[in-house]
């Protein structure tokens, strides 16, 4: 009998570690949160794409490059000039919705050489509850020392829920900001969304298997940029995977990819941490996109390709990727790099200079 209870003891014990969770409104974060994490290389990312199905087993290589925090703020938090955010829809006001910092900075666009600088990039999350989803509906930037804030005109919707495996849900986005002048900046597109998977994740905060959902997101998107009359309209489709768990307001692993002909090229890796004191000196944050980069001649002429990076990158590495991801060649502060080795076809490039990244297409 003694046998028999501690079987049945640890079929139930096997049971709850691998049943399915469900994700609501309980799970995000809220004001005040203050969410440690910690960012890895991306290398070898591009395979977890296709680890999605029932009863996963997460459990990756995980190894910290750097720390950042996740600071949930009410727009008067940030700045005292941001009290004035405009309502989003009658009776909710985006003054009272609660964010977090994005991006350090929008590179590139013809920016630098104006003088406009764009910094502290921020949104502002709600949970609305008809129908029940977490959803951005304001944006904050420092536009060449000046605090600027608005409204998304249509939200972005993270989450509808319950979230649970299976769920698919889809929304169009739209946001636009700036200055008279400073020009502007438009974001206007559509997230799909979708729980592709479910099972035990481990890592290094989650040292024993937990319980997760993995939520797969597809933004399809056009950023608009207009400067001095002039608009340049650039098109993009990012991938990102959440591994979320019940009880804390943060995945816990993340990690985002930029499509390029149907290919994720992986570019950010963070997961739920704790406090590591060797970064206490070098907080980083996730890194920010270059879309000022090009490859030329395309296309390569004899194998070789030059690329065109930004003048203040001194420092830089340079991957080469086939369109499944694989990583074939690395280069460290070079522009012209040679691919006589590889056969013909198309390749990407990512390029990662310090805070700054960027991907480009070349063809052999």
């Amino acid at each position: 009998m003694k046998f028999l209870l501690s079987t049945t003891a640890a079929l139930l014990a096997l049971n709850t570690v691998q049943a399915q969770i469900t994700i609501t409104a309980d799970d995000m974060p809220v004001h005040g949160d203050t969410l440690r994490y910690s960012t890895t290389t991306p290398t070898g990312a591009a395979s977890w794409a296709a680890d999605s199905g029932a009863a996963r087993t997460w459990n990756y290589e995980l190894i910290a490059t750097g720390q950042g925090m996740e600071e949930y703020k009410y727009p008067g938090e940030v700045n005292p000039l941001l009290l004035g955010l405009p309502p989003l829809l009658p009776g909710i006001s985006a003054r009272y919705s609660y964010g977090t910092i994005i991006a350090d900075s929008i590179p590139g666009l013809g920016l630098i050489s104006s003088g406009i600088t764009i910094k502290d990039l921020r949104n502002y999350y709600s949970k609305f509850t008809s129908p029940s989803c977490f959803v951005a509906e304001a944006f904050s930037a420092t536009i060449t020392g000046f605090a600027l804030g608005t409204d998304y005109i249509q939200p972005d919707m993270l989450y509808h829920f319950p979230l649970s495996y299976g769920t698919m849900a889809s929304n169009d986005f739209h946001l636009k900001f700036g200055a008279a002048s400073a020009g502007s900046i438009e974001q206007k597109g559509t997230r799909y969304t979708r729980v592709d998977g479910w099972g035990n994740i481990t890592t290094p905060y989650y040292t024993t298997p937990t319980p997760c959902i993995r939520v797969r997101s597809e933004i399809v998107e056009i950023d608009s940029v207009t400067f001095s009359g002039t608009t340049f309209g650039l098109p993009r489709t990012t991938v990102e995977y959440r591994w979320l768990v019940n009880g804390d307001h943060m995945p816990a692993l993340f990690a985002s990819a930029i499509s390029v002909g149907g290919a994720e090229l992986p570019t950010t890796v963070r997961y739920r941490d704790h406090y590591r004191p060797e970064f206490a000196t070098s907080v980083s944050r996730v890194k920010s996109q270059n879309t000022s980069i090009a490859a030329y001649p395309t296309p390569a002429a004899n194998g070789l390709v030059t690329l065109q990076l930004p003048d203040s990158w001194k420092t830089y590495v340079v991957e080469v990727y086939d369109m499944g991801g694989k990583l074939l060649q690395t280069y460290t502060n070079k522009k012209d790099l040679n691919l006589d080795a590889l056969p013909a076809g198309n390749y990407m490039a990512r390029i990662t200079a310090g805070q700054e990244w960027g991907v480009v297409k070349i063809v052999r």
